[in-house]
Parts: C-alpha cells; sequence; structure tokens
C-alpha cells in the first residue's frame, strides 16, 4: 500500500511502500488541480453551464511543455445510466468539424492524390470522402475548388456506394482525353468519367469492381491502359484497354512475392512505359520503397528493374508524377525528390526544395501543371505550391488549405489548429477530461468533461519535451495508453505510457504548473523495459504491459520511484489492458481469442486469465469493463461490440448491440453520423461512452447511456 504525506510549501511529496522511501519536489495546485492565472466561470447545479478561459494579453500562452488556449463550452452534465441501448447513435463529439460535415471546400482532411489533364487539377480529400476540382490549377491561395465530387454539396463528408458517392478515397487520375479515374479505396473499386464532370454531384459513369479485400490505393491511366494496386491483395493489376463497362477482367495480374518483392502496393506513377509501384511492406529487404518496372509489364511473372528507397526507408514510401513536359520523375517521401527519368538502371535523385520541411505521409503526392509544382501534404493537411520546378532550397510561392506559415516560419497544420487530434485516447477524471494522442505527440486538456461538439481544449501538452529544465517534464515518446482512477490511496491517478516511458499525474493536468510525479523511462527497479508500453490501473494495483515481452508487471499501489521492482508479473500475449477494479482485461490485436479476463481479486504472480471471449472480432484495439458491462472496440470490423453482462460474454452470448452497424453483419467502414470508421480506444464514465477513431478517421464520438 501507498503513504503519502504533504508538507508546507514548497511540497515535498514522500511516497512510502514496502520500506522503500522517495521524495520530489513539488508545485502545490490545490485541490482541484490549481491555477495559473486563468479564470473559469463557476457552474450552475447540474453542470448546464460553460466554462471559459481566459487567456493573458496576447490570446495564447505557452511554456516549453504545455499551451493554454482560448476556449469556452458548455459542461456536460453527469448522468445516472449505466446501459447502452441497441442502435444507439452519436450524441456529440470532439475532434471534428462535424459528426458528417465540414466548413467547406478550404479546409481539408488528410489529402492525398493529385491528377491533372494539364490545364485542372484534382486533389482527393480522403478524409472528407470527396474530391474537390479546379477547372484552372490554381495560381493563388485565395483560389477555392470550382466543385466537388462524391458529395451533393461543399460541407458535405458523409461516405457512401453510389456512383456520386466515395468511400475513403485514395487516388485519382485524368486522361488527356478526359477520362477521369478515381481510387475508391474502401468500396474496392476504381470510379470512372468517360468525360471529364463539371458539377459537384456529378455521378461516375460506371465503377470498375475489383471484389472483396480488394482495398485499391493507386490508379493510372492513359486512355487506353489503366493500372491499379490492390493493397488488400497485395496485387498490380493492367488493363491494356480501357474497360467500358467496369466488369472487364484485368489482362494482367501481378501477386506479391519474394521475386517481385511486391508486400502492400499503394501508389501508381507512370509515364506510359515505365510504371513504379509504391510499397508500405515489401516483402524484400527494404520495406517502404518504390518499385521500379522499367518497362510496361507484359506478364504476371514481370519483376521490377529496381526499387527507389527513401533517405529514411521507415518513412513513406516515394509517389509524385512525370512531368510531360521534361519527362523528369518527381517524387515524394521525406523529401522532394528530382530523378532524370525511370531508366533500365537506378537514377541518381537530386533533393530539392530541401528548405520545406515536408509532412507527407500516407498520401504525398505531386503534380506539375502549367509552371506550377503542387505537392501533397498528408499529414500536414495542405498542398504546399512552388512556381516553377523547384531549386535546391527553394520555398513554397503558397499553400492550400493552409493559410500559410506562422511567426515562427513554420506552416499552418490545420489539423492541429482545428484540434482534429490523430489516433485520440479518451479519459476523464475529478470532472475533467484528456485526450491522448501517439502520433501528436500531446495531450489535450479540457478542465471540464464538454459538451458542446466540437470544444477547443483548455491546454495542450506535450510529450515530446526532452530538454525541459525540470526532469519530471522531460520526456520524448509516443503515448500509446493512458489510465485515469483513484488510486489504492484514495488519490487521483492519471498516466500515460508508450515507448518504453511511463509518466504519471496525481490528476489530470488542468494547470500548467502541474508537472508528473513520476517520468520513468527504459527501466524500473529490475525491469528493463523490451518494447511499448500500456498502462492500466485502479483501486488496488497499477499495471506496466510491456507487449515485446509479453508480461504485464504489477505494483500493489503506485510505483514509488525507478527502483521500485513490481510486486509480481502476469505473463499475457496481449496489446493493451484495463482495469476496473473488478476485472482486468487483456486485449489481443492478433491472437484469437481476442479478449482476456482476469478478476481482480484473483490476480498473483503468473496467474492464468479466468475466462476469455471467444465472439469473432477483426483487429480489436481496445476493451474495458463498466458497471459490469463489456465493451470492444472492433476496430477492423469499425464498429464496439457491447454485451450488457460480462459473464454472458465469457459464456459465449452474442452481443446484445453492435455501434457504429447497421447490424451484426455489418462490418465495413464507413464515415457518417451513425457509421464508426477504424473504432480503436474507449472511455466510460459519469453516463457516457467515448469513441476515439484511429488511423483512418479522427473522431471522438460520444453516446449517452440509458
Amino acid at each position: 500500500m501507498l503513504s503519502v504525506k504533504i508538507k508546507k510549501v514548497p511540497t515535498t511529496l514522500v511516497c512510502t511502500k514496502a520500506g522503500k522511501t522517495t521524495t520530489w519536489q513539488v508545485r502545490t495546485t490545490g485541490a482541484s488541480g490549481g491555477s495559473s492565472g486563468t479564470t473559469a466561470t463557476t457552474m450552475p447545479a447540474g453542470g448546464t453551464g460553460t466554462t471559459s478561459t481566459t487567456v493573458p494579453a496576447g490570446g495564447t500562452s505557452t511554456s516549453s511543455f504545455v499551451t493554454e488556449v482560448s476556449s469556452s463550452y458548455a459542461v456536460l452534465a453527469d448522468s445516472p445510466f449505466t446501459r447502452i441501448a441497441a442502435g444507439a447513435v452519436p450524441s456529440g463529439y470532439l475532434a471534428a468539424m462535424g459528426l458528417a460535415s465540414t466548413t467547406g471546400t478550404s479546409l481539408y482532411d488528410h489529402p492525398s492524390g493529385l491528377a491533372s489533364n494539364g490545364t485542372n487539377l484534382v486533389l482527393v480529400d480522403r478524409g472528407n470522402n470527396r474530391l474537390l476540382v479546379w477547372n484552372t490549377a490554381p495560381t493563388s491561395s485565395s483560389s477555392l475548388p470550382d466543385f466537388v465530387l462524391c458529395q451533393p454539396s461543399t460541407t458535405s463528408t458523409a461516405s457512401g456506394s453510389g456512383l456520386a458517392q466515395c468511400n475513403w478515397p485514395s487516388d485519382a487520375v485524368v486522361t488527356r482525353d478526359g477520362k477521369l479515374l478515381v481510387a475508391d479505396s474502401d468500396n474496392h473499386r476504381i470510379l470512372v468519367w468517360t468525360t471529364f464532370p463539371t458539377a459537384t454531384g456529378q455521378a461516375a459513369n460506371f465503377a470498375i469492381d475489383l471484389g472483396a479485400d480488394a482495398w485499391p490505393w493507386g490508379v493510372w491511366s492513359d486512355g487506353t491502359k489503366v493500372a491499379a494496386t490492390l493493397t488488400g491483395r497485395g496485387q498490380l493489376k493492367i488493363w491494356n484497354s480501357f474497360p467500358t463497362t467496369g466488369s472487364e477482367p484485368a489482362d494482367i495480374t501481378i501477386s506479391g512475392n519474394t521475386s517481385n518483392c511486391l508486400g502492400t502496393p499503394r501508389g501508381i506513377v507512370s509515364n506510359g512505359t515505365a510504371i513504379l509501384t509504391g510499397d508500405h511492406n515489401g516483402k524484400c529487404a527494404n520495406s517502404s520503397v518504390a518499385h521500379v518496372f522499367a518497362s510496361w509489364p507484359t506478364s504476371s511473372a514481370a519483376v521490377p528493374n529496381y526499387d527507389i528507397v527513401p533517405d529514411d526507408a521507415n518513412y513513406a514510401w516515394p509517389h509524385g508524377a512525370f512531368d510531360s513536359s521534361s519527362g523528369k520523375l518527381y517524387l515524394l517521401s521525406k523529401k522532394l525528390m528530382e530523378y532524370p527519368s525511370a531508366p533500365a538502371s537506378m537514377p541518381t535523385g537530386t533533393p530539392i526544395a530541401t528548405t520545406t520541411s515536408f509532412e507527407g505521409g500516407d498520401g504525398g503526392d505531386v503534380e506539375i501543371v502549367n509552371g506550377y509544382t503542387y505537392v501533397t501534404e498528408y499529414n500536414g493537411n495542405r498542398l504546399a505550391v512552388f512556381k516553377g520546378i523547384p531549386a535546391a532550397t527553394a520555398k513554397p510561392a503558397f499553400y492550400l488549405g493552409s493559410p500559410g506559415e506562422d511567426s515562427t516560419g513554420t506552416p499552418v497544420n490545420t489539423l492541429l489548429t482545428n484540434y482534429l487530434v490523430t489516433n485520440p485516447q479518451v479519459a476523464t477524471l475529478g470532472g475533467a477530461m484528456a485526450i491522448s494522442s501517439d502520433f501528436d505527440r500531446k495531450l489535450y486538456v479540457w478542465k471540464k468533461i464538454p459538451a458542446t461538439d466540437g470544444a477547443k481544449p483548455d491546454l495542450v501538452w506535450k510529450t515530446q519535451n526532452l530538454n525541459d529544465s525540470n526532469p519530471l517534464r522531460a520526456m520524448d515518446f509516443q503515448p500509446d495508453s493512458n489510465a485515469a482512477t483513484t488510486a489504492a490511496d484514495g488519490r487521483p491517478l492519471f498516466a500515460l505510457a508508450g515507448e518504453k516511458t511511463f509518466v504519471v499525474w496525481r490528476s489530470i493536468p488542468t494547470a500548467t504548473t502541474d508537472s508528473p510525479v513520476l517520468n520513468i523511462k527504459d527501466s524500473i527497479g529490475n525491469v528493463t523495459f523490451g518494447g511499448k508500453l500500456r498502462v492500466a490501473a485502479d483501486n488496488k494495483y497499477f499495471y506496466l504491459l510491456d507487449g515485446e515481452k509479453k508480461v504485464i508487471y504489477v505494483w500493489a499501489g503506485l510505483p514509488a520511484d525507478k527502483n521500485d521492482s513490481p510486486d509480481f508479473t502476469i505473463s499475457a500475449t496481449v496489446d493493451r489492458i484495463r482495469s476496473d477494479g473488478t476485472w482486468l482485461i487483456g486485449t489481443s490485436l492478433y491472437t484469437s481469442p481476442n479478449i482476456l479476463v482476469w478478476p481482480v481479486s484473483s490476480l498473483s504472480q503468473n496467474v492464468a486469465p479466468t475466462g476469455t471471449v471467444g465472439f469473432r472480432m477483426n483487429l480489436p484495439q481496445d476493451a474495458l469493463v463498466a458497471n459490469g458491462v463489456l465493451y470492444v472496440a472492433d476496430t477492423g470490423f469499425h464498429r464496439v461490440l457491447v454485451w450488457n453482462s460480462i459473464s454472458a460474454a465469457l459464456a459465449g452470448a452474442s452481443p446484445d448491440a453492435y455501434l457504429g452497424a447497421t447490424s451484426s453483419t455489418d462490418v465495413s467502414p464507413a464515415h457518417s453520423a451513425t457509421d464508426l470508421r477504424w473504432a480503436a480506444s474507449l472511455w466510460v464514465a459519469n453516463g457516457y461512452l467515448w469513441v476515439g477513431e484511429r488511423k483512418f478517421g479522427h473522431r471522438v464520438l460520444r453516446y449517452a447511456l440509458s
């Protein structure tokens, strides 16, 4: 058991456990978490008022570790309810512009593919399930698209499967004779407009159906030949004559193997002779590459002549375009590279625009139109536009989808300025809310749990802050799991864990002066961490999962310090853990059964789970129990499974509810006011269920229990 003694200011926190004592110098924050010069309005009974934060002159206060945001929102009232109704739909959201809407055509959501016929410009706005079309490629930042495809309006973003709809499109190509083809990834098809569309919502003429699990990411055509990557099947398909109905089989199918090295092929680049296929997980020596066929493949046995490997092989695969005027090849990975062409042997590339830091990622692209070079920054949520071909140190002439550079010279990322959190994980504690993100390397904090849709946080904490003068704040890791609870000592505990690191606060840090009480990296006590950590906690134990070592380390109460070894360990092949004080839940992504269950009262050295949940799931990334109800984020099937009794789940019963799905058999991804895309994190408290979408979605959806 952990005992705590608080002395006078400046506070000394003395923790004693099993004869071990440690002392930290910390600042007091008061019973409610403290104050940093901000003020908040007093809440009426029931929590229905609003909270507002007043910041010093200048609008935003910053330190090396935390940014204070000017925010105003209604506070969510607690609810006494503990169950969720079958067919429940979201009652609110965060980290989104709308449940299935956006503000217009100037705000993107992870833009990816670019296409042009030499005059126009088409941008695939992937997260918004649409294409933005300029009849003439824009030459200034103020130029808005002329119309939108795959949506009936400029603000709608819902996915769909009709010929006038898309579902997470990835790439596009415009042929010189006016055809438009779109890789409609989650619909497993290629949409085809046989003449170039002219109006918002105009339907495609037909679709090339690629079949279940195709997941096409790349498409190319010159108006006669067509090529597409089927990422889900690890294939490159080629039609040597243009399909007219969509039912024509491909002439050539190259399936991935150790000869051609295709793993999960993504984008396609071609000049009609050479063809390059980007690959996220190549089967040979290099995983992130562009496989180059120097001449057009003529059989399914064709193999690439060579691979183009980016400087950082852990970064995105190279993707881009040939310049039709010069014949040169331009590819973006972490850097923008120029190649003389795609000859039979590996060409030497030249970095260009080297003073521009591109945030490309899994959707970067390049297109050259009428004397301008357009570069998609997928993770930067913008297009960098250069006048002409960029010189070695050229800077963009302007940006699309971004207001430009901030006062530090950094291009504005509108995902960040609109708080569209990537990979969100929710926790609430003591009336406050925190959303962590491994991708963002940030912790977003609301001083009160917001009821206002899309409410901005009050504070944003960085977890990439290695040089802070306070050793408890000096950290650099990607927080991939969190825990919030009343701990064994009766005090609140909030923890983050990630890359061989875990950090603990004694509340959600709602004041800029709040510092962690533990910041542990690489090892603790007699334990050396092997990989990414996951954290859980309850009113008896503190848990750390080392997934690489397949071990759960357990402490009775909070670890005292870096020298405190765990009280016992549990061997378990799981990827995430959660505890409500009654049940410890382990979630396994790849090993069936996916859900392992231990009663907390039974925990001891290497105790085996007492039960499992054998219901069919696909890559579940989170599971927890609240009020006896089991919730599972069935990520790969894009839904949340709910059993109103964990005992029934352990006994083999089917779920009582399927959230984000139209039925028990609906396992397809979708983006709408009711559907879910990659549901991956869960939190239940105060009468609400919160669901965070991951990777290919980013909304945090709130469901009211009943």
